[in-house]
């Protein structure tokens, strides 16, 4: 088919097709269009060129499904001498939906071919003015001041109803909007796309919560974007289904959105560059306290020569207050890796008396100068668990220094003992003293860094306040937990429960 020729070429019945109001489209016997008049171009935005040739349904059908048939049926009939009147809703070029009432009948030409006659008349405005009238009086009254902007569109996506905070956010009045897609309330460059998505919720509506995580915006009257949540209801009234929007305007949160993750990107900033403090001054830091610790060590030894009392308590006091500082400048690290994440443990087979009889032996020299005793209790020597073994000897270690440090009399225990929690078979390590116990409300905060409760605090043993922080972590790792039972006055107990290994060897 080529383009409409002019109106001095053409015969009188060809132009009064052309200048006929409203779509005229004469159809083969097949429903390819032969003729598509000035107003067809009108109604559906396709030129007579490129709907020449074309399937009138291809064009023009809304959806599949239904229509298909309904088609089939109107085209017999029309074929039986029936002028074939009907109501149906066709999509344009641009994927707008119209409503059209359709002039279907069949015609024997001269040249003894069958042809169709289709006339179709855009009566959008016209349900458009009904679907209004109905909608708002059933829905103006109890939607207009709602707190949420309110848009109802009908079945084909035209705006029927718009309520008072829909006015405030988008700056339309109701009688600028009312019959216009509802794409005219989105910035021009996702209308096309939108269209789209509508027609298809539109075939198969549903209930759509608000947000669900769909990123919307929302065009105010003076051109400024906004974004929007949005939630969808279909409704079925009178005159056919409706849809029901509920638009929120979530800029606030956006910007609240985008300063947490500006701060979030400093601070990971901020941790990448402690880590790289903490990497490098980890050796620098370490290196001279090593070098103290140990020339004061050999001068302690005498080994370049003998000593005044004065001298060796000085040297003695340079010597534990380095080693003090070293074991603070250890635990800040720890606890840094571990809060970095970039602690792995290897959880395997450990036996725990091993454990226990390594921290025992590094813990005698200090309990015996205090008078106290290291008493290592163990209910089978082949007792196993399924630990990192460094990790579970610094967990046991901190426990026993502590202990040894705020213990004045008896025994430090510590202890591995057979459990079942839950009806799985564990095992329960646990370090006890006689010392003078804590009480509830320090119980409280003692796991949290930097933290020396109680009476504890007031004692002359150094500590850093990290030790306890640091073995709740490690034993949290290894997906325990560290548990503490304390009186004042009847000393303390800390445990953890880790689970039993069929093998007490290390693997």
């Amino acid at each position: 088919m080529q383009d409409r020729p002019a109106p001095a070429d053409t015969s009188l019945a060809e132009l009064a097709l052309d200048v006929s109001p409203g779509a005229i489209v004469v159809l083969d016997d097949r429903a390819r269009v032969q003729w598509w008049n000035a107003g067809a171009e009108e109604v559906f935005g396709y030129s007579a060129a490129e709907a020449g040739g074309q399937l009138l349904d291809d064009l023009v059908r809304a959806s599949a499904g239904q229509a298909v048939r309904d088609t089939a049926v109107a085209f017999e009939r029309a074929r039986m001498g029936q002028t074939v009147l009907r109501e149906r809703i066709c999509r344009r070029r641009d994927g707008l939906l119209v409503h059209v009432n359709e002039s279907l009948r069949a015609h024997r030409g001269a040249d003894g071919v069958n042809r169709f006659v289709v006339a179709l008349s855009d009566v959008t405005a016209l349900r458009v003015q009904r679907d209004t009238q109905l909608v708002h009086a059933r829905y103006q009254g109890l939607l207009e001041h709602a707190p949420d902007a309110i848009v109802i569109v009908n079945d084909i996506g035209r705006i029927v109803l718009f309520n008072g905070r829909a006015r405030e956010m988008f700056g339309h009045e109701s009688a600028e909007v009312i019959g216009e897609p509802i794409e005219v309330l989105l910035p021009a460059r996702l209308r096309g796309g939108h269209v789209r998505h509508r027609n298809g919720y539109l075939e198969a509506p549903r209930m759509r919560p608000m947000g669900q995580g769909l990123e919307l915006h929302g065009m105010r009257r003076n051109g400024e974007e906004f974004p929007v949540e949005i939630s969808l209801s279909p409704i079925d009234a009178e005159g056919g289904r409706l849809v029901m929007s509920a638009i929120r305007d979530s800029s606030e949160r956006k910007r609240f959105e985008q300063a947490l993750q500006e701060k979030n990107v400093e601070l990971e900033r901020a941790i990448r560059a402690k880590d790289l403090f903490l990497a490098t001054m980890s050796h620098e830091l370490r290196t001279p306290l090593n070098a103290i610790i140990g020339f004061t060590g050999l001068m302690l030894m005498k080994l370049p020569g003998p000593l005044t009392g004065p001298q060796e308590r000085q040297l003695s006091l340079v010597q534990s207050s380095a080693q003090h500082l070293l074991s603070l400048i250890n635990d800040l690290l720890d606890l840094a890796k571990i809060e970095s994440g970039r602690v792995e443990l290897t959880l395997e087979p450990v036996r725990c008396l091993t454990v226990l009889d390594e921290v025992a032996a590094t813990l005698r020299p200090a309990a015996a100068a205090k008078g106290l005793s290291i008493v290592v209790v163990a209910d089978d020597g082949t007792l196993g668990v399924q630990a990192d073994h460094r990790a579970l000897h610094q967990i046991v270690l901190n426990l026993g220094s502590n202990a040894v440090k705020f213990a004045s009399k008896g025994a430090v225990q510590l202890q591995a003992r057979a459990v079942v929690v839950n009806g799985l078979p564990k095992v329960e390590i646990a370090v006890a003293d006689e010392g003078i116990g804590i009480s509830a409300e320090d119980q409280a905060r003692l796991f949290q860094p930097f933290s020396q409760v109680g009476q504890r605090s007031r004692r002359t043993a150094e500590g850093t306040g990290l030790g306890l922080h640091l073995s709740r972590k490690l034993a949290e790792l290894m997906n325990s937990d560290l548990c503490v039972h304390s009186e004042p006055g009847r000393g303390s107990r800390f445990s953890l429960q880790l689970p039993r290994s069929e093998s007490g060897e290390a693997a």
